[in-house]
Formats: C-alpha cells, sequence, structure tokens
C-alpha cells in the first residue's frame, strides 16, 4: 500500500476562470468592490450598476450587457438583482454570490429613504455598520462620496425597485449553481437570521457570518470578504471539474492597496455548507478516515504556504498526524513544526523541534503498534493571520517493548488526547498537548502512585520547581469572585455565553446551572476513558474536580467553535485550574500542596443544550505535582 504522505499525481492547471460581474448596492458605485477586485487575479471583471426600475426589467437589462457564462456576486440591492437575474437565466448564471442582502419582499414597515443621499446615508449609517467601525472616518467619507455621486434621482429609482421586489424564498431551491451567501454578525439591516434563510433555500451554498461587521461587508472585513470569493470562485471554475485546487487565488502581502480595513486579529469566517462532501472545509466525526485524507479532493480553502496535498485546515492536521504518527515519518516534523515551536504538556514543556522528535520516536517505539483515531477538529482563523486547531484523537496500543512505562506488560491502552495548535503556512509555532496520562499507567497494571512517585523523583532530582500559586484571584481582598465573567476571547456570541456559563459553574460554584444547561440525555466523556450519562453523572463529575482543588481558580485560556454537521454548534475551550490540594479523592488525603492543572474540553451545544461534553485532563500530573511538592518540603 503506498503511503498517504506521497503527493499523489496532481492535475494542478488551472481551468479557464469564470468572469464576474458584480452588482452594488443602493448608493454604492464600482468603489464598494475596489478592496475585493484588489485581492482576485487573473479574471476579468464587470462591475454594473444597478440604477432602478421594475426587478425584471432591470435583471433583463443587464443580463444583456453580461457575458454568455458568468459568476454573479450583488451586494444588497445587487442581491435582490442577482437573484431575478439567476433566476430568469440559470444556464448563463454559473455561481451566485449574495453579500449583505436577502429574499424577502419589502418589509412595509421599513419606510423608504428617497430624500437627499447624505440623509439616507446619516439614518442608516448607526444600524448598517458594525460597533468596531462606526469611529472610521474614511469608511464613512467614501460612502458620503458614493451617495454624492449616485445622486438623489438615481437613488430615489433605487429605492423604488426595492419596494417592487417580491418574495424569492419560494424559487431559491432552483437555482442549483454554487452559491455563496455572506452577512455580518452585526449586521440589523440584513440580519443573521435573513443569510441562515438564503443558504437554507439554496441547494448548493456556503454560508458565512463575519464576527463584528455589519452591512458594508466588503469594506468593513476586505480580506475575509475576498477569502470567502475567491474559495467560491474556485467551486465555480471547478464545478463539474474534480482535479485539486491550487492555492487560494487572491493576493496578499505588498501587493494589496494600502488603505484597506485590516482584518481582526485572529478573526475567520465561520462557513458552514449543506452538502459537505466537497467545497467546504472537512469534519471528522462521520467520515471513515479514507474520506479525511483522499488523494482526488480539490482544495477548499485558501492554504498559502501549505504542502499541495492538504486542501483545507481540517485535512492538514488530520493527514500530517498520521503521516508522523502511524506512518512513523517522524522526520516530517523538520516541515511541519518551527525550530524553536513551545509544546507545553501536563507532564512538562518542550522548547525545540529536536525534543518534540526524540519524544515521538520514543513513544512510538514502547507501542510499536500504536495507532491515532481522529474524533474531531475544532478551528478557527485563516492562512493570512494563522489557524488554531483544537484536534481530539483517542489513542490505542499494546505495551510490547520496554520504555517510559518500564518492563513490557503486553496489555493494551486506550486514552483521549487533545493537541491545540497554532499554525502557519504549514509549520506548527505553538502547541498544548493534553493527554490523559492517567489511563495508560492503569491499564497497563502499573501503581499509579509509585509511578508518579519516580516522575517526582527524577523531577526533584533535575532541580524542577514546583509551581506555588500566591494569588489566583479567588476572595480578592475578601471579596466573592468576580461577578461577571472575562469573554474578552470569545469570537461571536455563542462562546461568550459559553465562558459565562463556565465562569459560575466553576469560579461562582453554581453547580445547580448544570441542570439547566445539559440536555437530559446528555453524555459526559472524561479521564481513565470514564463515560457517563445524564445530568446528574455531570454534576457529580464536575464537582468531583473542584473536590480535590477547592480553593482553585478556572481561566479558559482560549476558545473557538465550529458550526456542526450533526446539528448545533461544537466548541472547544483550553482552560486552566490552580490552587492546592485541599480535598479528598483519587490523589490520596488532602496535602495542601499546590495544583495546577492544564485540559481542553470539546462541547457540543444543540437547541440550547449541551448534549456531549469530552473534558480532558491529567490526574497523573496532578498526582505528580503532589509527590514532588512533598519531597521539596521534605528536603527543607
Amino acid at each position: 500500500m503506498t503511503s498517504l504522505d506521497r503527493t499523489p499525481t496532481m492535475r494542478f492547471d488551472r481551468p479557464a476562470a469564470i468572469p464576474l460581474v458584480l452588482l452594488p448596492g443602493t448608493l454604492c458605485d464600482e468603489r464598494l468592490f475596489a478592496p475585493l477586485i484588489a485581492r482576485l487575479a487573473g479574471r476579468e471583471m464587470t462591475v454594473l450598476p444597478v440604477d432602478g426600475g421594475q426587478p425584471a426589467a432591470v435583471a433583463t437589462a443587464l443580463l444583456a450587457r453580461a457575458p454568455a457564462h458568468f459568476a454573479l456576486l450583488g451586494f444588497s440591492l445587487g442581491g435582490l438583482v442577482a437573484l431575478e437575474m439567476a433566476l430568469l437565466a440559470p444556464d448563463r448564471v454559473r455561481g451566485l454570490a449574495l453579500v449583505n442582502s436577502n429574499a424577502r419582499a419589502r418589509d412595509e414597515r421599513a419606510p423608504p429613504h428617497p430624500g437627499p443621499p447624505a440623509a439616507a446615508v446619516e439614518a442608516i449609517w448607526p444600524r448598517a455598520i458594525g460597533p468596531d467601525h462606526r469611529a472610521d472616518n474614511d469608511l464613512r467619507a467614501l460612502l458620503d462620496a458614493m451617495a454624492a455621486a449616485i445622486g438623489p434621482d438615481k437613488h430615489a429609482a433605487q429605492e423604488r425597485l426595492a419596494c417592487a421586489r417580491t418574495d424569492k424564498r419560494g424559487r431559491l431551491g432552483q437555482l442549483t449553481m454554487p452559491a455563496l451567501v455572506i452577512g455580518g454578525s452585526q449586521d440589523a439591516l440584513c440580519p443573521p437570521a435573513v443569510q441562515h434563510e438564503l443558504a437554507d433555500g439554496l441547494p448548493d451554498a456556503v454560508l458565512t457570518l463575519i464576527d463584528g461587521v455589519g452591512h458594508f461587508a466588503p469594506l468593513e472585513s476586505p480580506a475575509h470578504v475576498a477569502a470567502q470569493v475567491a474559495t467560491w470562485l474556485a467551486r465555480v471554475d471547478h464545478a463539474g471539474d474534480a482535479a485539486p485546487l491550487p492555492a487560494s487565488p487572491f493576493r496578499t502581502g505588498d501587493d494589496m492597496t494600502k488603505t484597506d480595513t485590516p482584518a481582526p486579529s485572529g478573526g475567520n469566517a465561520a462557513a458552514t455548507r449543506k452538502d459537505s462532501a466537497t467545497g467546504t472545509v472537512l469534519q471528522v466525526e462521520r467520515r471513515d478516515f479514507t474520506e479525511l485524507v483522499p488523494t482526488d479532493r480539490e482544495r477548499v480553502q485558501g492554504m498559502r504556504g501549505f504542502d499541495p496535498i492538504y486542501t483545507d485546515i481540517v485535512d492538514y492536521i488530520v493527514r500530517c498526524t498520521h503521516r508522523i504518527w502511524d506512518e512513523r515519518d517522524v522526520g516530517l516534523i523538520y516541515t511541519h513544526y518551527t525550530h524553536n515551536c513551545v509544546a507545553y504538556t501536563t507532564m512538562g514543556t518542550m522548547y525545540d523541534r529536536e525534543t518534540h522528535i526524540r519524544d515521538t520516536i520514543q513513544r512510538l517505539v514502547e507501542f510499536p503498534d500504536r495507532r491515532g483515531l481522529a474524533q474531531q477538529v475544532i478551528w478557527r482563523g485563516d492562512d493570512q493571520d494563522g489557524f488554531y486547531t483544537s484536534h481530539m484523537t483517542h489513542g490505542q496500543g499494546r505495551h510490547s517493548q520496554y520504555g517510559m512505562y518500564g518492563k513490557p506488560t503486553g496489555r493494551t491502552f486506550l486514552t483521549r488526547t487533545v493537541a491545540d495548535c497554532m499554525i502557519l503556512e504549514n509549520k506548527i509555532y505553538k502547541e498544548w498537548i493534553v493527554r490523559d496520562n492517567m489511563g495508560p499507567v492503569i491499564q497497563l497494571g502499573l501503581d499509579p502512585h509509585a509511578y508518579a512517585q519516580d516522575i517526582a523523583v527524577r523531577k526533584f532530582e533535575a532541580g524542577e520547581p514546583i509551581m506555588e500559586v500566591v494569588e489566583n484571584r479567588r476572595l480578592l481582598g475578601q471579596y466573592p469572585p468576580e461577578t461577571e465573567a472575562d469573554t474578552s476571547i470569545a469570537h461571536n456570541d455563542g462562546e461568550a455565553q459559553l465562558l459565562r456559563d463556565l465562569h459560575h459553574i466553576y469560579n461562582k460554584r453554581m453547580f445547580g446551572r448544570i441542570h439547566d444547561l445539559y440536555a437530559p440525555n446528555c453524555q459526559w466523556h472524561g479521564p481513565l476513558m470514564r463515560e457517563y450519562y445524564g445530568v446528574a453523572a455531570v454534576l457529580q463529575q464536575t464537582m468531583r474536580l473542584i473536590a480535590l482543588i477547592p480553593d482553585g481558580y478556572y481561566v479558559p485560556q482560549h476558545i473557538c467553535s465550529v458550526e456542526s454537521e450533526e446539528g448545533g454548534t461544537k466548541y472547544a475551550v483550553r482552560w486552566t485550574l490552580d490552587g492546592h490540594h485541599l480535598g479528598y479523592g483519587p490523589l490520596g488525603a488532602p496535602t495542601g500542596h499546590p495544583l495546577f492543572v492544564m485540559g481542553v474540553t470539546h462541547f457540543h451545544i444543540r437547541d440550547g443544550k449541551i448534549i456531549d461534553e469530552w473534558a480532558v485532563y491529567d490526574e497523573l500530573s496532578m498526582l505528580a505535582q503532589v509527590k514532588l511538592a512533598a519531597l521539596q518540603r521534605a528536603a527543607g
């Protein structure tokens, strides 16, 4: 069998680029699309003005000016006209993109703005622009300039066109071409619910909601819009063609116009698609391994700087993990990790690539048949600012060789691991590895206390200090825990709400909230491969951890989320808990020694309820910390 790390024979000849027709919205002209056009290369593009009239007549006139076959992108009012054009000539419109638009008839409660264009801009500004961009004087000046150029007559005609539109929601199913729906999470004119409605109605649609952006997404977040449009155009170009895609065709770097609005730091637009076999980022849960590392899949995501074999970020993290750990090509770490990559683990920190390689070889030698089974990947980011992935695996194997666990026992083990990685241009430059090390120790028949003692002795002899907790934010100045959670790391409302709920449970000790947050038939997957069902079990296991460290303070370090093909949303939270060993439990009687826990939890939330929780932390690390503290205390 050919190793999956070998790049298969691929065709990278790009099909002829379909011409792109762009339709601006009310009070907008070609300047609306300048940032987008600056980022697209090698494509014929035409901006056609939307002046006014009856919708069908306007669409017919624009079709007469369009190429024989073309991709069509409409913004706001332009999106309404784009729908008319696509319904009139579905054989000519090869792809349809709707940006900050909708398919509904005009809301009679929303009065038109036929007055002076400047007054119309003034009226919509607070509702149309995301909060982060309302102080952008350049953006306001551009909108005012476009409105002045349109003038009162064309503006009045555009308002009449908007009022004359009819409800197209029932006809969306006729539009089977590759489609893209882009909206802003803060768009009050065409809110997210309307964008979901569009995407749900179009048979082959990708939905993208950009965090913090209002109605003018092409100007508020040009880099994210360009990335999504480039990926959609690649789908259009390759419709019916199975060849893999080259790198994302939008330009980056010095050739970008310097006046563009920068993308939010670390942000990404969460994209989903109903037909996810092609055209969107993979999800792991419902696919066999061969579907996760295909040899003939087209590239569906901007992957600047990544090896050609990788078609999206989930493909990358699953495939390269397989190549290194299962195919045993450990040397790929040289091309997939930076030389100074830092890896934070529950047993210590690795500061260089060579340590990664030594650790990997040692583990593979001790468990020659070790395999890692990908369970899910939750991610965010892009190929410009970098990706963040939270990759959960089940590792299994047989202890058949001498190694860190001592004399071979011949026993098998199954353990859960989550690796959170920060990645840019094919290389991981920072990693957090949370492995349930206690699980294999018990499954291999070893004495956890004796094994943890050996670890502590080695650390003590190496002079490794313990982490003494000086102030962990509990009972600050005799005050109770903070009333409100810190949600600054959240990227959307769902993430912020989950952080609030976790703060109430773990820091305010309001464990009763678990009854409200979890579904009655929920499942909890924990360390030692414990599997429990129901709210009462979740309550017990949550309190079990806090009981060990009753003065512990829970601090989320990172959160990201993806819409799940199974329904609902999946979240990944990397967290720490620090305090002292003041409670009873698997570590033995309370010692008062400091304890630090690093963990990652994945949640699946559907219909407002948590239906699955995967909690990964390492009780062996906690036990070793207690043993090390005892040695250091005895040494005086």
